[in-house]
């Protein structure tokens, strides 16, 4: 993650998977879990993270603007990543044998890695274009003592050598995958469920984004909606993560509990693997 966060998210998918556990460090008291965006660092007004080069914006307007976005659709302000292959490291597959995709397809998860797989400089937005710190090159930084990381690799402080274009997911969990709906495969963002599949091993439908995992399903013409349809149902990284805090059970924006070892007790990773 760029600025956003003094954690990479590789850290964060960890946490997720239960194999690491760390209190995140927050600069102030925490807003309220569930009480929205206002505070949290998704908030980069006075209130929240703190101004962008300098300059103070509004609490949504880094991520949405009413005029002038790059698209209609949530009225997209940053820009987005310029990353086009995803690999993952010394995967290419799930131990059930779903191929792992090597695009975030059109998903939401395309959104949150245009600020978080490293290649685009937080501040790179339509309207503050130029004016808090949008460098126009892949890999630039806003500003000095800043704190840049991206999905693999190593973080950089002060500095535009990112290899941010290497899209290395490696160590992090898959996103735009199909999800095993009813315990059948199925297909999603141009990948189909490998043939071993372990069913036992998932919960049937966990798609409950008011206390738990929220599914998203693929109803084609390069279109995802959020919801469950058998054979045409994902993850993305919103699948587990609230970025307007909403939702969140946990921190860092965790629909789930980092810590617990039941599905009854809210621990995030049970609500979808069956352990």
């Amino acid at each position: 993650m760029k600025s956003i966060t003094n954690r990479s998210l590789l850290t964060l998918s960890l946490v997720a998977l239960g194999l690491v556990a760390v209190a995140p460090v927050w600069s102030a008291t925490p807003p309220t879990l569930g009480g929205g965006v206002l505070g949290t660092k998704h908030d980069f007004s006075a209130t929240g993270h703190g101004p962008i080069g300098g300059v103070v914006v509004g609490s949504c307007s880094i991520c949405h603007t009413p005029h002038s976005a790059f698209s209609t659709n949530l009225l997209w302000n940053q820009h987005l990543s310029t990353v086009t292959s995803y690999t993952w490291g010394d995967a290419t597959e799930t131990r059930g044998g779903t191929p792992l995709p090597s695009t975030a397809g059109q998903g939401p998860s395309i959104r949150c890695l245009s600020c978080h797989d490293g290649s685009v400089a937080v501040g790179d937005t339509a309207v503050f274009y130029g004016s808090v710190g949008g460098k126009g090159a892949p890999g630039d930084v806003y500003g000095t003592g800043t704190l840049v990381t991206k999905i693999g690799g190593l973080a950089q402080i002060g500095t535009a050598t990112l290899n941010a274009t290497s899209g290395s997911m490696a160590g992090n969990h898959p996103i735009g995958i199909p999800y095993p709906l009813n315990n059948a495969t199925g297909s999603y963002n141009g990948v189909s469920g490998g043939a071993q599949v372990d069913y036992v091993e998932f919960v049937a439908n966990p798609h409950a984004p008011a206390t738990g995992i929220k599914l998203y399903n693929d109803v084609g013409g390069g279109k995802v909606v959020a919801g469950t349809n058998p054979g045409f149902t994902g993850i993305e990284c919103t699948s587990c993560h609230d970025p307007h805090n909403k939702q969140v059970q946990d921190w860092p924006f965790l629909r789930g509990k980092v810590q617990g070892s039941t599905k009854a007790d809210g621990y995030l990773c049970l609500q979808c693997h069956v352990k």
